[in-house]
C-alpha cells in the first residue's frame, strides 16, 4: 500500500517506544497498589507483620518509581 503524500510525519501514529511507556507507568502503578493492599489488609493483623514490610518497600519502590514513570511520560508526549 502506498504512502499518502499529504500525510504530515506528526500524524504518523504511535511510535515503536510508546506501548513500553504505557506499560511502564501502568506496571509501576500496579506495585503501587499492591504495596498500599499489603500495607492495609495483613499488616493490620499480629500474624501479618512481614507482609506489612514487603507492602512498605513495595509502597517505596512502586511510589518512587511510578512517579518518575509518569514524569518521564509526560515529557513524551508534550515533545510530540
Amino acid at each position: 500500500m502506498p504512502e499518502d503524500p499529504d500525510r504530515s510525519p506528526e500524524d504518523a501514529g504511535p511510535t515503536p517506544g510508546e506501548p513500553v511507556g504505557n506499560v511502564l507507568v501502568w506496571f509501576t502503578g500496579s506495585l503501587l497498589v499492591f504495596g498500599l493492599f499489603l500495607v492495609v489488609v495483613p499488616g493490620s493483623q499480629p500474624a501479618g507483620r512481614t507482609w506489612l514490610w514487603v507492602g512498605v518497600v513495595l509502597v517505596v519502590l512502586g511510589g518512587a518509581t511510578s512517579a518518575l514513570a509518569v514524569r518521564a511520560r509526560l515529557r513524551h508526549l508534550r515533545s510530540r
